[in-house]
Parts: structure tokens; C-alpha cells; sequence
């Protein structure tokens, strides 16, 4: 489908909005296209349309819902269980689909090495022979760590693994990793350098799992400045990645993971990117508890909406979107409580109806349905490196299952749903993924 990428309502062009962040001439960019975002008038609204559908095509009688974990950590890097424990325990707390992203930078049993873990608690894994990028290589398959292989447990596994150097990133379907023994023991920021002694940037990873024929997710932005393995990068960062590196590789952001006061930092950036890129390049939100140790666990997952359940399946839909995340304030133990995940508001259909200018969703086990579209400014608020809200989130344009996207102000280049429900001090979230808005 062909659609016109300026904003509903303005004559600003998708060019002009990637360049929002960079150059010269930023801060006169910005301001543009935050009164091109402030700018509405009734008769844009009424050229609007639904450019693109992450849920299109699903058959919501008949398509099963699957429980995601795709970001989890072991023996195997610097996690506290072993393969066989982590996958049994999700299982039983109802996960179909699993990835184990153990870092590229760690040897198996790190928190044994670190004196977090007594000996005797050590992973025997791998036993050789090593690959050829052992330590960085993933944790895959599964039956070379004392596991069963997923099929006979009735689950996907995907092959994953954290790019650790630098900025985080989740590599699927490939076995990518940045081979540690060129690298040192130094944190990440200690320098990395290739076999023939480049220095490897983020953008060189991204190239390499694009290489392996692989998919890759940009991790927990709005982990505090604390660590000496980890720096906050500034959004002109986020906006020259998804501008230099194309949807059929980087597909996405993993805008839930940290702790509940950092959301409106991850949330808001996600937002602030969207604003520059839909409806042409989605990003996809991800979901991911990032377990260490499942005592505590972030209850932070992915559910997807599949015809049948199959590794194939299930990457078609992290490309194209058809998923959604579920996230609370509420921590859980997977360890000693299988079916300890709480009940999340349910997105049991969507429906597009073009004459009549709606999106309409039915739900289950929710309190209330919001729409969210684009911040009502794109200019930093506070200092990126120490504030957990540098920048607006997006604005609430509907409150109510039945969104008229044509009717309601404050629409621009997309609009996502938000499902939440009160439990107790908790509050327990469904979030979509976006919807393109274009004009006629």
C-alpha cells in the first residue's frame, strides 16, 4: 500500500522528521515538527486512515495465544540458575515461547567467579568441543546444557543472545557474539576491537546480525547511569540507529523492562521515536523481565497472536508486530510459584473499520482502555542521564474501546492501546503495538 508520509494535518515531510535530531540545524528541526504535532484541524482528520495493522489478517476466533519470555539469563553468563531450571519453571508458569539471551561478554558461571554463588552451585556447561566464538557463542541448543529440546516440551526456543559491548542489544536467530577473548575482562566500555583490531561499535554489531541473517531489539534504555558497564544514551542516538538500520533487521525497542519508576523514561522514548518514524518504519515495542534471578522477576512478557506455533510463526510476527506486552508493578517468584503471573487485561480482538473511522478492541479482565498518539513535544524536558522522564510521553487522545481516529483530536502519525487493571497496590498492563495513521 501507498501512503503519504507527512503528518495528518501539516505539510512536514518524513525526511524532515528523521532529521530532527541531528545536524546543524536540529533545534530549528524540532521545533518544526512540534508544531507540525501541535498543528490539527478538523479537515485532516477527516483524510485519516489506518496505513498500517499490526493485527491485520488474524483470525481472533481461532489464533492461539502464546506467552513470550525473550529476554533470560542462566548459569551460562551471569544468571543464578541453570538452562534446566529457567526453562521448567516459565513452562510451568505457562510460556510457550523462550529465548535465553545469556551475554556475550560473560564465561558461563560468572556469579560462581564473582562469590555470589557457592561452588558447588557451578554450571558443567558447555563440555566441548567450544565453538569457535566460545564464550560469546549463544546458549543454544538447549540440549547441550542439560535441557530437553523444546519440541518435546511443546515450546519454541529461539536462539538469542545479548550484545553486551556498549549499548545492550538482543540478537535473535543468530549466533553472533562479540568473541571475548580479544576483548579482556574489563567492562563493556573497556574497548572491543575485531580480529583484525577495528574497534566494533553498535552499528557494526547491528550489520553483523543483519549478516547472520538475524533480527535484533535495542534493550532497557533507562537503566540508571550507575553501573560501570552501562551509559544512558541521548534519543539523537535512538534516532540515528532506527534511521541507519532498516525494520527488516531492527525491528524494535524493549521499552518494558526496568523498575516501575523508569517506564515513563523507556515508555516516553518509544513514543518520542515513534513520532519521527511511523507510520513508514514501526518499531515495535517489546516486553522483557530480563530474569537474573527468578525470585523477584520482573513480571514483563510478550504474548503473541499465532495461527500455529512455530519458530517461523512466531519470527513473522516479531517482524510484523502482531504481538503485544504485558507488564506489571508487581514483582513475582517463578521459582517456587508456577503459576505465579497475575491476570493481565486481555486483547481479545481488533477490528479496522475504514467507513466508519474506527479501531475497535474487545478486552478482558480490564479496568480501562486508553489510546496514546504521538508527545505533544519532541524537545528534551530534563537531562537524559539523570532524570527517569527527559522527555514527554505520548498524549492520551481517547479514553474507551472504540477509538474514532477521524474524530478524535490530538492524532497524528499513530496511536497505540493501552489495557490496564488494578490489583490491590498493583497495576497490571496490555500494551499494543502501533497503528499507522496517514492522510488521503
Amino acid at each position: 500500500m501507498q501512503f503519504d508520509h507527512t503528518f495528518p494535518g501539516n505539510q512536514i515531510s518524513r525526511r524532515q522528521a528523521l532529521r530532527v535530531m541531528g545536524g546543524a540545524s536540529a533545534a530549528a528541526a524540532t521545533a518544526s515538527l512540534t508544531g507540525a504535532i501541535a498543528a490539527d484541524s478538523s479537515a485532516a482528520s477527516q483524510r485519516r486512515l489506518v496505513v498500517l495493522n499490526p493485527y491485520s489478517g488474524i483470525d481472533w476466533r481461532t489464533c492461539g495465544r502464546h506467552k513470550a519470555a525473550l529476554h533470560l539469563h542462566t548459569l551460562q553468563s551471569d544468571g543464578q540458575h541453570p538452562v534446566v531450571e529457567v526453562v521448567n519453571a516459565y513452562r510451568k508458569a505457562g510460556f510457550e515461547i523462550m529465548s535465553i539471551t545469556d551475554h556475550d561478554w560473560n564465561y558461563p558461571n560468572a556469579r560462581v567467579e564473582w562469590k555470589m554463588l557457592p561452588p558447588e552451585k557451578a554450571s558443567p556447561y558447555p563440555k566441548g568441543p567450544f565453538r569457535p566464538n566460545f564464550p560469546a557463542d549463544p546458549t543454544w541448543p538447549w540440549t547441550d546444557y542439560g535441557c530437553s529440546e523444546p519440541r518435546a516440551l511443546g515450546m519454541v526456543g529461539i536462539q538469542g543472545n545479548e550484545l553486551t559491548f556498549r549499548h545492550h542489544i538482543n540478537s535473535y536467530f543468530s549466533d553472533y557474539g562479540v568473541w571475548y577473548t580479544r576483548t579482556g575482562k574489563r567492562a563493556p566500555y573497556g574497548g572491543i576491537v575485531d580480529a583484525n583490531g577495528k574497534e566494533v561499535w553498535e552499528d557494526d554489531q547491528l550489520l553483523a546480525i543483519r549478516d547472520k541473517g538475524g533480527l535484533a531489539v535495542i534493550n532497557h534504555p533507562g537503566i540508571p547511569n550507575v553501573h560501570a558497564w552501562w551509559e544512558r544514551k541521548p534519543l539523537s542516538w535512538y534516532v540515528d540507529r532506527y534511521q541507519k538500520h532498516p525494520a527488516k533487521y531492527l525491528i524494535g525497542l524493549e521499552m518494558a523492562n526496568n523498575e516501575p519508576s523508569q517506564y515513563p523514561y523507556d515508555e516516553g522514548l518509544w513514543d518520542q521515536l515513534l513520532a519521527r518514524f511511523m507510520p513508514r518504519r514501526p518499531i515495535w515495542g517489546f516486553g522483557n523481565d530480563d530474569m537474573h534471578e527468578m525470585k523477584g522477576a520482573r513480571q514483563a512478557f510478550t504474548v503473541f497472536f499465532l495461527d500455529q506455533l512455530t519458530e517461523s510463526s512466531v519470527r513473522k510476527a516479531m517482524e510484523s508486530g502482531r504481538f503485544c506486552v504485558c507488564t506489571s508493578t508487581k514483582r513475582v517468584d517463578y521459582g517456587n510459584q508456577p503459576a505465579a503471573v497475575s491476570v493481565f487485561p486481555k486483547l481479545a480482538a481488533v477490528e479496522v473499520d475504514e467507513t466508519a473511522g474506527t479501531i475497535r478492541i474487545e478486552v478482558a479482565d480490564c479496568d480501562q482502555v486508553r489510546w496514546i498518539s504521538a508527545p505533544e513535544a519532541l524537545e528534551p524536558v530534563a537531562d537524559y542521564k539523570t532524570s527517569d522522564r527527559p522527555w514527554q510521553q505520548g498524549r492520551v487522545v481517547h479514553v474507551g474501546n472504540t477509538l474514532h481516529y477521524r474524530q478524535a483530536a490530538g492524532i497524528h502519525n499513530y496511536v497505540r492501546a493501552e489495557l490496564s487493571r488494578t490489583e490491590g497496590q498493583d497495576t497490571h498492563r496490555t500494551l499494543t503495538n502501533p497503528f499507522g495513521i496517514g492522510g488521503a
